[in-house]
């Protein structure tokens, strides 16, 4: 719904990112209408004037079972029964997915009876990716850590299941402020749908979802629990300090969304300091030379004259044409930059792309229309709930929030580019049409509590960023506050040795004047920016997929032979060698004098198979460290394997030559060996002709 989410999702798609940067589905910036400047202490008892409701628990298999590696008894999952909207009588019931994941620890003496919830990002985030990424987390060695998927997604009776493809004639858009109103249209059919089967949508929101934990809570028999929110969890936690004081023992809150949404959509300030960090102190690499001046050259480039692509898909683009969005090249850092393990390539997506697009390179414009034609609606390619949501930023006041500041946003570099005060505008309309207008906001007020509370955020977060920490520790008196620096979204949960260790400590003792966080203070490290090795391969590719695997046979094929070929020879060339001189009979006698287009053709493997596998280092090196950055090429050593692809060629060439002098001399060759030359010289070429086809090579 929010401008910043339908592109971001766009990116993430278009990224194929494993960043979980799902995480930002509400995370953004700006003074909410109606935003309460008073601090407000918890409420003693808030479920007193509730409709209440016996919950029951019931075992379930894991909907993730065979798709996450856990044992039996590792990961339990369960369902627990509550009111949809716990504010009118009569509500219906809906279910609830939660997850157990049993202390890892092999000593049991050091268990604890006080577990761990863990408070998902979002709103709209699935479990899957939790529990994939949390069952090893150090954290759960001592304590049972248990993760409750929230109100209306997967298996927590999701809703709008086909969200991102109502009427696909919304992707039309031609420009932002029209995909932002196209994205408030889906919202709008959504709310529609929900509302024809009997939702209530006034339900979803954060004060039913703290509800929601509190009654899981209780059902499980736990007098108290320690809390640890991250992200959209760290407003859900401050709001279950309002809905539950009681129940919670230690609060950890990591990468803070305030309760009271204070300046949590000022997309201006983000930008800037998210490109001030990538761009400031960027030096030692090429990318590094003019590259916010290039960055913005390149957007507003796509924005004053729009490049429309060729839909690959015109089921889901009926007009034939996608929009690129010149916010892409915003979009991309910005999901990259969520973990700092992927610092190191930023610059160098920024800079290629930036010059990719500028030049309009076709091969690129061909690859990003096959990507782009996936959709974007919110929650393209995530793992979410778009419909919950939709509604939840409508009832907690989100959507207002981010109207008024993109209407205050009108004089910064950003407007046009990621704001859009008309689809702010028909996203707030779309909220009201609806019946889904921001709860009453004293539920929104900052919280004092005396429950211990740790704070924490990475200085380079780039969604949640520190001064929204500062603003609710200055506003907590007994508050923790630790600043990661160089640490990006969620260090709790990005450091996990580190964060592990520390909230152990705290949930263990919970003394926070006396706590050691020496290892969240001393951050991240400073990033050591690496060029890379630019490439439309990837492009290529792209252009390829709709019609996977049948269009790669050929390309595989190619290279695949050709390398095969190489290998083949690297290992039989020497063996003859080896056999001649153990039978000791000279070269002359065998008909194995070849001139020197032997060596010549067994220096052309080994440069060829050493050339793929440093290519494939470099594109390894990206997948798991910055899979998304893959679109602006490959990473060290590529460049170098590079280099031995063309000289494989110039090797495999020259093995032809010299085996041609030889013959013209009238030296006799035999024919085995005559043929592996001459298969070995022409494998080799092909496969220089591969990487100058598909761009792998230094031309």
């Amino acid at each position: 719904m929010m401008n910043w989410i339908v592109l971001a999702g766009a990116a993430v798609s278009l990224l194929t990112a494993h960043q979980e940067t799902t995480d930002a589905a509400v995370e953004t910036q700006a003074a909410p209408v109606g935003a309460q400047e008073a601090v407000f202490e918890t409420e003693p008892d808030p479920a007193a004037r509730l409709q209440t409701t016996d919950t029951r628990l019931t075992p379930l298999v894991c909907p993730f079972r065979g798709e996450i590696d856990y044992e039996p008894g590792e990961v339990s999952c369960g369902m627990i029964t509550v009111p949809e909207n716990r504010e009118r009588a009569g509500s219906r019931l809906i279910q609830l997915h939660y997850v157990r994941i049993s202390p890892t620890g092999e000593d049991e003496a050091e268990h604890r009876d006080d577990p761990v919830i863990y408070l998902t990002g979002g709103p709209g985030v699935g479990v899957d990716a939790y529990v994939g990424r949390l069952k090893d987390h150090p954290i759960a060695q001592t304590r049972a850590l248990y993760i409750l998927e929230q109100r209306g997604i997967g298996a927590s009776t999701s809703f709008c299941p086909q969200f991102n493809t109502i009427d696909p004639g919304l992707n039309a858009a031609r420009n932002l402020d029209e995909m932002m109103i196209a994205s408030a249209e889906r919202n709008a059919l959504c709310f529609r749908e929900a509302a024809e089967q009997g939702i209530d949508l006034s339900g979803y929101n954060t004060v039913e979802n703290a509800r929601d934990v509190r009654a899981l809570r209780e059902a499980l028999g736990y007098e108290q629990w320690n809390v640890w929110g991250i992200s959209y969890g760290s407003h859900l936690g401050q709001m279950l300090l309002r809905q539950d004081p009681g129940g919670v023992r230690a609060l950890v809150l990591d990468a803070i969304v305030p309760n009271d949404l204070h300046d949590l959509f000022d997309m201006s300030r983000i930008f800037d300091v998210l490109v001030a960090n990538f761009t400031g102190d960027c030096d030692g690499a090429r990318a590094c030379e003019d590259l916010e001046a290039r960055l913005f050259a390149a957007m507003e480039s796509l924005r004053d004259d729009p490049v429309m692509l060729a839909a690959a898909d015109p089921e889901l683009a009926p007009g034939g044409e996608t929009w690129l969005p010149p916010a892409l090249l915003a979009y991309m850092p910005f999901s990259l930059a969520y973990e700092q393990e992927t610092y190191a390539f930023i610059p160098a997506l920024m800079s290629n792309m930036a010059d990719a697009l500028t030049q309009r390179d076709p091969v690129v414009l061909d690859g990003l229309a096959v990507a782009l034609s996936g959709g974007m609606g919110p929650g393209g390619g995530m793992t979410m709930s778009p419909g919950m949501s939709a509604a939840v930023q409508c009832n907690d006041g989100y959507v207002q929030a981010e109207l008024a500041a993109a209407e205050a946003s009108a004089g910064s570099r950003w407007h046009g580019l990621v704001v859009s005060v008309a689809g702010s505008q028909r996203a707030a309309q779309v909220c009201e049409e609806a019946g889904l207008t921001p709860r009453d906001r004293a539920d929104y007020a900052l919280v004092q509590t005396d429950v211990p509370t740790l704070i924490v955020n990475g200085a380079w977060d780039p969604i949640t960023p520190p001064w929204l920490a500062v603003y609710i520790h200055e506003a907590m008196p007994g508050s923790r506050y630790v600043e990661v620096p160089y640490a990006g979204h969620g260090p709790t949960r990005s450091m996990p040795e580190c964060g592990g260790q520390v909230m152990r400590e705290f949930f263990d003792n919970r003394d926070l004047a006396g706590l050691d966080a020496a290892c969240l203070e001393a951050g991240a490290g400073a990033p050591q920016y690496e060029d890379l090795m630019w490439t439309t391969g990837i492009y290529r590719a792209l252009a390829l997929s709709p019609d996977a695997p049948k269009a790669f046979i050929a390309p595989m094929a190619w290279v695949g032979v050709s390398g095969l070929i190489l290998l083949l020879g690297v290992i039989m060339l020497p063996m003859a060698v080896l056999a001649r001189i153990i039978d000791r009979r000279p070269a002359a006698e065998l008909a194995a004098l070849t001139g020197g287009a032997r060596l010549a053709a067994w220096l052309a493997g080994v440069s060829g198979l050493a050339g793929l596998a440093l290519v494939g280092a470099g594109a390894a090196r990206l997948i798991e460290d910055a899979e998304a950055a893959i679109l602006a090429g490959l990473a060290a050593p590529a460049g170098a394997g590079s280099w031995l692809l063309l000289l494989t060629g110039l090797l495999g060439l020259g093995s032809l030559i010299l085996l041609a002098r030889t013959l013209a001399s009238g030296e006799r060759v035999r024919f085995g060996t005559l043929a592996g030359i001459t298969l070995m010289g022409l494998a080799a070429a092909a496969l220089t002709t591969f990487a100058f086809v598909w761009d792998i090579g230094p031309f």
